[in-house]
């Protein structure tokens, strides 16, 4: 999550390094690009300083990634949110608006020029209630017809491809504006229908998936054809694949199932393996309930996962 004071931030970033850490994502929120843009300023550089590569997640940007959601663009631009089928307008902002669009890549443009090293389009998803102005044109634009009277399968298709579109807009502009950024982007398990078309955007660098089975008692081997199935996607277009082990909202007396599953992240052997998040997200409304076991449990998988 970060700090905008720089001294909290090296104390975070020392523990990180003493950890063999070689990437920190920052949880940028909007608030940051505004009020706290020391989180921003001071994080990139003394990530370097310690041999560590920043990488900037924009968490809960425009209400609809993440946790966080408190968006100042969407209140001073209330165009910009989704719009139910009703008519009446959803707290959630809408990524095929193209005012919202430009706002995330303004931000982009803050986090390169900052030293950022990476950007992380964080969990897009389908926005299947959002019948908005530019929903509603777009959906015209590509098949000629009302997004409101269309098909469930119609209006699925359309919300996949929308998802799809988003991460192709974004990485290309990151890579025409900011060659240096790597892109990166994590879908979801349950959006793995768009794992092989995402996978073929010649300009994202980086895909992943996040299988936080924590909190149930599914088979951890069963992980193992998911993991399996997005790692021949990457190997295929030629994508680094990333995983995300499982530190946040763990209840009381599951945190043995983070060590579970990251034996078989380990395993399976993923181009890079990222946690979430730092200390078991204490201090906020994701937290473990105790962080500090979900932490010790996490950071026995990162060390594994290093030493192999």
């Amino acid at each position: 999550m970060g700090h905008h004071n720089p001294k909290h931030i090296e104390t975070d970033i020392r523990e990180m390094k003493g950890l063999q850490l070689d990437d920190v994502l920052l949880a940028a929120q909007e608030n940051d690009f505004v009020y706290f843009n020391g989180k921003l300023k001071f994080t990139p550089k003394i990530a370097v300083d310690h041999g560590l590569r920043p990488i900037a997640i924009f968490w809960g940007a425009l209400n609809f990634f993440g946790g966080g959601q408190s968006s100042q663009f969407l209140l001073d631009h209330p165009e910009g949110f989704q719009v139910g089928l009703n008519g009446v307008h959803r707290p959630h902002g809408c990524y095929v608006n193209s005012a919202c669009v430009s706002h995330i890549e303004e931000m982009i443009d803050t986090i390169a020029e900052f030293g950022f090293q990476g950007y992380f389009v964080d969990e897009p998803t389908p926005l299947r209630d959002c019948y908005c102005p530019s929903c509603r044109a777009v959906f015209n634009e590509w098949y000629d017809g009302d997004l409101v009277a269309a098909t469930d399968d119609e209006r699925e298709s359309f919300r996949r491809r929308c998802v799809v579109e988003y991460v192709r807009r974004i990485t290309a502009y990151c890579k025409a504006n900011h060659p240096q950024l790597e892109t990166m982007t994590c879908l979801m398990p349950c959006d793995k229908d768009m794992w092989n078309e995402t996978s073929s955007i010649d300009d994202l660098d980086n895909l992943g998936t996040d299988i936080y089975w924590v909190n149930n008692d599914q088979d951890v081997e069963e992980m193992t054809p998911i993991l399996d199935e997005l790692d021949t996607l990457c190997k295929k277009s030629g994508k680094i694949h990333h995983e995300w082990l499982q530190c946040w909202n763990v209840r009381k007396g599951n945190e043995q199932r983070i060590l579970e599953q990251g034996k078989v992240l380990v395993r399976e052997k993923p181009d890079s393996l990222y946690a979430w998040a730092w200390r078991g997200q204490i201090g906020t409304n994701e937290s473990c309930d105790n962080p500090d076991a979900s932490w010790r449990y996490a950071c026995e998988i990162l060390r594994m996962a290093k030493n192999s």
